[in-house]
């Protein structure tokens, strides 16, 4: 014997609107009958494949295998981040022993520019270029220091030549971007 429900307890079983329902049966998805003009009336059976978990039109066994498959691109992407993490950590960890390191108070040596003003200068906006400094894995490295420039500015974000390149190769096909004189500053020392 088939058991049958109306709209609303259809829909408390399945965990969707009533309207929900009312949408599926008027786009004939689910079968419904109507034994009298004002009822609707709806075999259980015919819910089955609209139930959480299911999905229409696919047997059990593909879901299983998509799911298998997306939890080992998840494995995949997790290890991927994992290995750039160490990289990251790595070159962070790394200084060379010869090499004095950057004096980060006094004058702004000549070989930095202050981040702040080669964002104006090119017409990037501030913040977007503060939030590609202070990422995790930085998409721009600054030179952190408390330096103060020729007109008495406090600079404490700057950037050598390697990252006025980064920061050309970063923004020069933003629609914000407006080139200098010395675009695209790949010389070493260009500023």
């Amino acid at each position: 014997m088939v058991e049958y429900v109306n709209i609303m307890e259809a829909a408390r079983l399945l965990g969707v609107s009533d309207k929900t329902i009312r949408r599926w049966i008027h786009a004939h998805r689910l079968p419904a009958r109507f034994p009298q003009s004002n009822r609707c009336e709806i075999a259980i059976s015919d819910l089955e494949p609209f139930s959480p978990g299911h999905v229409s039109g696919q047997k059990k066994e593909p879901l299983e295998s998509r799911i298998a498959a997306l939890e080992s691109q998840v494995q995949t992407l997790e290890w991927q981040v994992q290995q750039l993490l160490m990289r990251s950590a790595t070159v962070a960890t790394r200084t060379s022993p010869g090499r004095p390191r950057e004096r980060t108070t006094g004058s702004l040596p000549a070989h930095l520019v202050s981040a702040l003003a080669f964002a104006e200068l090119h017409r990037i906006p501030e913040q977007k270029m503060l939030t590609h400094v202070t990422m995790d894995i930085p998409l721009l490295k600054a030179v952190r220091g408390e330096w103060t420039d020729a007109d008495g500015i406090v600079v404490t974000l700057a950037l050598d030549a390697k990252g006025r390149q980064a920061f050309y190769q970063l923004y020069h096909e933003s629609p914000w971007f407006a080139p200098c004189t010395r675009c695209p500053h790949t010389l070493p020392g260009h500023v």
